[in-house]
């Protein structure tokens, strides 16, 4: 029996405008600036692999940097992008409706986004959404950002429940990977930049049009 429901916030809760390629391109330029080989790093790779592309040069010692001090760094400009881009954030419609009716049917709600806390709580808070949510998990609360299962399995911990009685709810490739990872089932919504095809074929285990159509997936799963 599903007891919580854990949801991605970018694409799924919300939309507004961010500029991944040219942050991307910022971190990029971060890391070859200070003597890494950024050969294999594109606009299109996700920033835990820079990151992890990082840490595995400064390991094999190719570059002597502490990781922890650059992945500060890589975030604190992660959240001068995240917060700019937040003024536009706008809740996806019937979000907010939809939480607050799990809410009354006793459901535990939690969020989980590869944002900062400070861009996470400006987006959440412009939206209505800050006080739905018994846990909100960012990638400052984590050693590693989805597509690593490291939010899903913390949120299973803080939770106190098992891998059967969790549900993740996302938008993206990197939301399915990570549950994946994580061994729980996730509902993909096709509210972001993925078509309901592409989903099902990465692997998602339920597929929704709208956020709206949660507590029916819910009533059948139970």
């Amino acid at each position: 029996m599903i007891r919580a429901v854990i949801f991605d916030v970018d694409g799924t809760l919300v939309t507004f405008t961010f500029d991944i390629v040219g942050t991307r391109s910022a971190l990029i330029g971060e890391l070859l600036g200070r003597g890494y080989s950024t050969t294999n790093l594109t606009t299109t790779t996700l920033t835990q692999v820079i990151l992890d592309s990082a840490k595995e040069q400064i390991d094999s010692g190719q570059v002597k940097d502490d990781y922890q001090t650059l992945r500060s760094r890589v975030y604190s400009m992660l959240d001068r992008f995240e917060l700019d881009s937040a003024r536009e954030a706008k809740p996806i419609h019937g979000t907010l409706k939809t939480l607050k009716a799990l809410r009354l049917s006793s459901m535990r709600l939690g969020a989980l986004t590869n944002s900062g806390r400070a861009g996470a709580t400006k987006v959440l808070k412009k939206g209505g959404l800050m006080d739905v949510f018994e846990l909100i998990l960012t990638r400052d609360d984590v050693p590693a950002m989805k597509p690593k299962p490291d939010e899903i399995l913390r949120a299973l911990d803080l939770f106190n429940l098992s891998k059967d009685e969790l549900l993740c709810v996302g938008d993206s490739v990197i939301d399915i990977q990570a549950a994946d990872a994580a061994g729980v089932r996730v509902a993909s919504v096709a509210t972001g930049n993925y078509s309901r095809e592409r989903l099902l074929a990465e692997g998602a285990d339920l597929i929704m049009s709208s956020i709206s159509e949660l507590p029916a997936l819910l009533h059948t799963l139970s």
